[in-house]
């Protein structure tokens, strides 16, 4: 009899730890679809407003001080050597965005990445985006958002976005951790009613959600900029090489990084 009831306990053990995997893998199979639908959305967006023409360019010089090149002669070096770098990128309809959503900013890319999506920007409804696509539909995904307090002219314009699982949104900032994926990944391009813009990656940061940094926005002071910026530098991960100087907006990506949800992961880049 004991041994009987013995069965029947562990029989009903078994039933409910079978009954949560089941929900649990429900669960991330729903989550993972879900991803998956919104990524083929924001693809299909993306289809609509690029605009019929081949690649387009962006001519940059980059001034990296530090910079040394090698010369014909294996102990001369040369250096303050201007790069010359070529950015590639898809150019988007900015106008039909801004018709089928006011709120639309522009568009953000940065090539080789997930990262290519359109930015909204709601200063009345600061987080509307958090969880909404581009349509102002429920998603898990959300929509990247350029912060409230932030402006097209502010001096750091501050755009907030989602580290999903399945590397959409933000989740490439991540790999800025990595100094080659910098070397690999050296510009940003966001794209305005205004026009199209190349920045530059300068620093890369791990900081907590509510680091300084998210307090700059703008300043008419070349000293307070300088101190950002050397706030900035102090705290990448390593050495670009490049230091904004005053009168050069600057662009702040912010994503989650790690396991706790106060950590984020930022990447600053300038206007070149």
């Amino acid at each position: 009899m004991k041994n009987h009831k013995g069965k029947i306990q562990m029989g009903i053990v078994i039933g409910i730890f079978s009954v949560i995997i089941i929900t649990c893998l429900i669960s991330i199979f729903s989550r993972m679809y879900t991803e998956n639908k919104e990524k083929e959305e924001f693809r299909q967006l993306a289809e609509i407003v690029t605009e019929e023409t081949t690649e387009a360019t962006i001519e940059e010089t980059i001034k990296k001080p530090n910079l040394l090149k090698v010369s014909d002669s294996d102990d001369e070096f040369q250096t303050e050597q201007p790069v010359y770098c070529t950015t590639y990128y898809e150019p988007h309809s900015i106008s039909e965005l801004i018709s089928m959503n006011s709120e639309c900013f522009g568009w953000i890319s940065i090539s080789g990445t997930n990262i290519n999506y359109p930015v909204m920007h709601t200063p009345s409804n600061p987080q509307k985006y958090l969880n909404k696509n581009f349509y102002g539909e429920y998603s898990y995904s959300g929509t990247p958002f350029l912060g409230a307090r932030c402006s097209a002219d502010s001096a750091n314009l501050i755009i907030y976005g989602h580290h999903m699982n399945n590397g959409t949104m933000f989740a490439d900032l991540c790999n800025y951790t990595d100094y080659s994926y910098f070397t690999e990944h050296p510009t940003v391009v966001l794209e305005t009613k205004d026009g199209v813009f190349a920045y530059s990656v300068f620093s890369v940061m791990r900081v907590k959600s509510d680091d300084e940094w998210y307090k700059f926005l703008t300043t008419d002071l070349d000293k307070t900029y300088e101190k950002w910026v050397s706030y900035a530098k102090s705290k990448s991960l390593y050495d670009t090489g490049i230091s904004p100087v005053y009168g050069q907006q600057i662009l702040t990506l912010s994503t989650c990084y790690g396991c706790n949800q106060d950590d984020r992961i930022l990447v600053l880049a300038v206007r070149n």
